[in-house]
């Protein structure tokens, strides 16, 4: 128990440290929120690839355990539940934005003229790559690393203390209560498919589609299916819902076990 909490810290302490000094010091944070595809990129890359390169050397290194022991297997049914989950995001947030657009919310419009255009797709497979790395950090992070060294807690416990500890990694880009309650509550979407898959990629393509299309797929960004200036309102907290509640309905459909995969009693990752 003491070495799992000691480990903890230790890594907390470590990530929130290297996010600090890649966001700040090192003044890649406004590059993070540039319409500059090609910076936003390459600063995403950066920002979480450095972190999450960290957190399994730290694995590695001082746990002593193999890093395919976090999960990573990528099976039949783990692909089938990524591409149902990142087909029926994309789905839900053109809809959203598409109906807050005829209740003039927003208005929006196809961004179909992009589509005849290279750049438009090279700048979408970089983008998504990044948003991939991001998603990918904070999976290994605070789903694998916490579930391996907090295997003492029950599971109520653990879905409280993970969650707590996401939010606050969050700090740089501002909380506010709906933003902590939602952060809390999608850390527990996330943790559930991972406890219920075994595997890191199922939540980490669900995690990255979100991202990705809220940020980029819809809005002002140049690669935009639906462009528009503003914000959905109450739309998107509609969207995050619907999306919560798609994730958890995929996740009991697909992983139909009702107790949590084999990772997590497995001594060799738990220990």
């Amino acid at each position: 128990m003491k070495i799992g909490l000691m480990r903890i810290v230790s890594i907390c302490v470590i990530n929130f440290m290297l996010n600090y000094l890649l966001l700040f010091p090192l003044g890649l944070f406004k590059y993070i929120t540039t319409p500059d595809l090609k910076m936003f990129a390459l600063a995403g890359i950066v920002v979480s690839g450095i972190p999450a390169l960290a957190t399994l050397l730290f694995y590695k290194l001082v746990d002593r355990k193999q890093i395919r022991s976090l999960g990573f297997q990528f099976k039949r049914k783990d692909l089938l539940f990524s591409f149902v989950s990142i087909a029926s995001t994309i789905l839900l947030v053109l809809i959203m934005g598409v109906l807050a657009s005829s209740l003039e919310i927003v208005s929006a419009h196809w961004n179909s003229e992009a589509f005849s255009e290279v750049s438009f797709y090279l700048s979408i497979i970089m983008v998504f790559v990044a948003w991939f790395v991001a998603a990918f950090y904070e999976e290994i992070l605070f789903r694998g690393y916490f579930v391996a060294n907090l295997s003492f807690l029950s599971m109520k416990k653990l879905y409280v203390i993970t969650s707590l500890i996401f939010m606050v990694f969050h700090i740089f880009k501002g909380l506010d209560p709906i933003s902590i309650v939602l952060l809390m509550i999608m850390s527990c979407v996330m943790l559930n498919v991972y406890l219920k898959s075994g595997s890191l990629l199922p939540c980490t393509f669900a995690h990255l589609i979100f991202n990705f299309s809220t940020s980029h797929l819809v809005g002002s960004s140049d690669i935009a299916i639906l462009k528009f200036d503003g914000d959905l309102g109450l739309f998107n907290l509609l969207f995050i819902g619907l999306y919560m509640i798609i994730t958890i309905l995929l996740t009991t459909i697909f992983y139909e076990k009702k107790e949590p995969s084999m990772i997590v009693h497995n001594t060799k990752v738990l220990s």
